[in-house]
């Protein structure tokens, strides 16, 4: 059998190229115990809105420290993702049923990262596979993503060609002039109605003095209120008066439409209405004049005063008969009156 020999500066290469696999294992072994490969893990699961930064391998952390990595994602539905992880075993106390899930960026551009956060000691812990809940959270990478931006980007073309109308509809000067002659007749408008607001002022204030606009209201709601309360009895107890007030109404209306007709008659005769009557008092002036001078003649003058006469007779037994039918407290009523003779 040969023997190789190999000489001195063989001998320190091949020594040199050992140390360095040797160390380079080393590097790696640390390296993966650094990273938890060979620590004991829990499988955990959640559900997120989406998938966007999150991946197979993506970290798993816990206020910053690493504890763990994706292991699956799979979509769901359109706005459900589910991801299921990896954490190491030390870490299941610090997870508890009120902890939360968020897909943060550790910085503004880059991969994101599973956040957990940890639970209140009051909670009950969580078990193997156990489902987290999850909160969205965005960042700027997030807002100013196309698919965010996308539907206002096409709003705000849509915006666009509105105002493009809009611009080529003003560059007829027909509806330019239009347009100035409008703000030039608003400053009239403008004072108008400024007086107006002054007016109207100046009339409640007067209307309103010593309160009694808001009385006179104040009354009209509690009249309100109380026929309010009032209508249901009335129309259950006299179901027939609502019909009367109808055609109470209804006559109402036609009596005020005959008004209408015969008011341009009254108003022909108004003039003269003030000389008729004066004639009409000098005519009974004259009659009384001449009855009393009838009355002064001989043939009259015994007639009127037997007149006279039966009318007092006549108004005695009246009073007589009344007296009689309401006596006095504690005498019997008369049996009958005395005719007088």
């Amino acid at each position: 059998m040969m023997k190789v020999k190999f000489n001195h500066f063989e001998r320190v290469a091949g020594l040199f190229v050992m140390v360095a696999f040797v160390g380079l294992l080393a590097f790696a072994l640390a390296v993966a115990i650094q990273r938890g490969f060979f620590e004991p893990k829990v499988r955990l699961q959640t559900t997120l809105q989406s998938a966007d930064g999150v991946r197979e391998g993506t970290l798993v952390a816990m206020q910053g420290l690493r504890i763990g990595q994706v292991d699956e994602v799979e979509l769901v539905s359109a706005d459900e993702v589910y991801v299921s992880f990896r954490i190491g075993r030390k870490y299941l106390d610090k997870v508890r049923s009120d902890s939360v899930v968020r897909a943060v960026r550790p910085f503004v551009i880059g991969e994101k990262t599973l956040e957990i956060t940890i639970g209140s000691f009051a909670a009950p812990p969580v078990a193997e596979h156990a489902m987290l809940l999850s909160m969205p959270s965005a960042d700027i990478m997030d807002i100013l993503s196309g698919r965010a931006v996308g539907p206002y980007v096409e709003i705000l073309g849509k915006m666009t060609e509105n105002l493009k109308f809009v611009a080529e509809a003003f560059m007829d000067p027909k509806r330019s002039r239009s347009l100035v002659k409008m703000f030039d007749e608003m400053g009239p408008l403008v004072r108008n109605a400024s007086a107006l607001t002054g007016e109207a002022h100046t009339l409640l204030k007067a209307a309103n003095k010593d309160q009694q606009l808001v009385k006179v209201i104040g009354n009209l709601v509690a009249i309100t209120n109380e026929l309010h309360k009032a209508m249901p009895e009335i129309s259950k107890h006299s179901p027939e008066m609502l019909g009367h007030l109808s055609k109470i109404a209804r006559n109402m209306a036609v009596l005020t439409d005959e008004l209408q007709k015969t008011l341009p008659a009254m108003q022909k005769l108004a003039p003269e209405i003030p000389r008729a009557s004066e004639r009409a008092i000098e005519a009974l002036d004259e009659t009384v004049v001449t009855l009393k001078a009838l009355q002064k003649s001989f043939l009259l003058r015994g007639n009127a005063r037997e007149v006279r006469e039966e009318e007092a007779i006549a108004k005695k037994v009246k009073e007589d008969g009344e007296k009689a039918r309401v006596p006095a407290s504690g005498e019997q009523p008369a049996s009958g009156g005395e005719n007088p003779k």
